[in-house]
């Protein structure tokens, strides 16, 4: 028997979206970069390298700003079953969202550059039906970034720049389960936490221009460590349950959990063609199974939190540019990134697995040093299958994506 749900594991760009996460939050600066999120850390062609490679602000010859809007379009189709009867429910959704994006940067002499852009504007996180048969595991959570990134760099001679930046970080965490209240017939109960705190990190960058068509980037991002505390809401409780909980404090403790994001290195070149070809190839290593989000487990007498289990990630993107004519520019690039967790790991709150991608854009110049662009990225996410046993009413049960992708559309300006 299949049932059908309007309310998917709902993908909210901005404030939720789960899979973004991968560069958006742990690679700040790739939302800013071409189709496929290529030409990350050594391209430093406008104020979107404040975020991707402080280092190249030096190459700016005046002040410059970079807008970024975004549009995503987002479908999904998850399939829930029950491992001993095979009954399944099956939820989908579709939506779509916009996210803004502005960068700044400044020459100062001809040696300092300064500059400030979001360091992360967005979150990711996942929500399900009132009668979804996981809900006692996860109904919704989020887990929200807001970040600042100022920045500066200094040009050592013609061909070496360094750069710094600080990214200040907000986070608020927020989850929401089905209570299971033990007592034949009585209707759920349900927990509400939510968290937040700040964190600061550093960025360092490095640009090394070879030659005046090649150049070469790397950049280290700290861990900025951010941990949230909150006094969970229980409502809905059967006397019996409340007192349980009561008996042993849990009603009036307070929660701490670890948001922060890891550390991560990238390393990326530049080339451009003399027959109007260009390309760009980045590498990044994000210490993702260093990660600090905890689960968050409701048993009969006690609320725990415990840590992911996470897996370092590894990604790659490729550009590659075609200059039809010094006005217009043809830009492609495609990106593939390993899963952050093993599928033992997973589970209701977190479900990430592999990720790639493939982008097509064109640039208009209509003036020098200003641009407008147009760009739309194919994301495939992967099924994302976790498994949980023992759910209360349920038993054992099984979940993966059956459809599970996202269409980015990008409108840049420079000016």
């Amino acid at each position: 028997m299949n049932q059908s749900r309007g309310k998917q594991f709902r993908n909210f760009f901005g404030v939720v979206i789960i899979n973004l996460v991968f560069f958006m939050v742990l690679l700040p600066g790739a939302a800013s970069a071409g189709p496929g999120f290529s030409g990350i850390t050594a391209t430093a062609d406008s104020a979107e390298t404040v975020v991707n490679n402080p280092a190249g602000m030096t190459r700016l010859k005046q002040p410059s700003i970079y807008g970024n809007p975004m549009i995503v379009y987002l479908k999904s189709e998850d399939q829930s079953k029950v491992k001993n009867t095979g009954y399944t429910q099956t939820m989908d959704d579709d939506m779509l969202a916009a996210m803004p994006g502005l960068y700044y940067a400044r020459p100062i002499g001809d040696h300092w550059a300064v500059g400030i852009g979001p360091n992360s504007a967005l979150g990711f996180g996942a929500s399900g039906d009132d009668d979804w048969m996981g809900r006692y595991l996860m109904k919704e959570w989020s887990l929200m970034f807001v970040g600042i990134a100022p920045s500066v760099a200094y040009r050592v001679n013609d061909k070496l720049s360094i750069g710094a930046s600080l990214p200040i970080v907000y986070s608020q965490f927020t989850l929401e389960k089905a209570v299971y209240n033990m007592s034949p017939g009585s209707s759920d109960g349900t927990f509400e936490l939510t968290a937040d705190g700040w964190g600061a990190g550093v960025n360092v960058g490095i640009l090394y221009e070879l030659t005046e068509h090649t150049r070469f980037g790397l950049t280290y991002r700290s861990k900025v460590s951010v941990t949230e505390e909150g006094k969970p809401e229980l409502s809905g409780l059967t006397e019996e349950r409340r007192e349980l909980l009561n008996k042993f404090g849990v009603l009036k403790q307070d929660i701490s959990v670890d948001t922060s994001t890891p550390q991560g290195v990238n390393a990326g070149v530049f080339h451009e063609f003399e027959n109007g070809w260009s390309m760009s190839v980045d590498v990044a290593w994000v210490n993702f199974s260093d990660w600090g989000l905890e689960e968050v487990t409701i048993g009969e007498s006690s609320i725990d939190t415990q840590p992911g289990h996470y897996n370092d990630i590894w990604a790659t993107t490729l550009g590659v540019n075609y200059a039809l004519t010094p006005q217009w520019e043809i830009k492609s690039g495609a990106f593939y990134v390993t899963s952050p967790q093993d599928k033992e790991y997973r589970t209701a709150t977190m479900r990430l697995d592999r990720m790639w991608g493939v982008g097509l854009g064109c640039e208009y110049k209509y003036q020098q040093n200003r641009s407008v662009a147009f760009d739309v990225t194919y994301i495939q996410y992967g099924e994302a299958l976790f498994t949980a046993d023992d759910v209360p009413v349920a038993g054992d049960i099984e979940v993966k994506y059956t459809t599970n992708y996202g269409l980015v559309f990008g409108l840049a300006t420079k000016w």
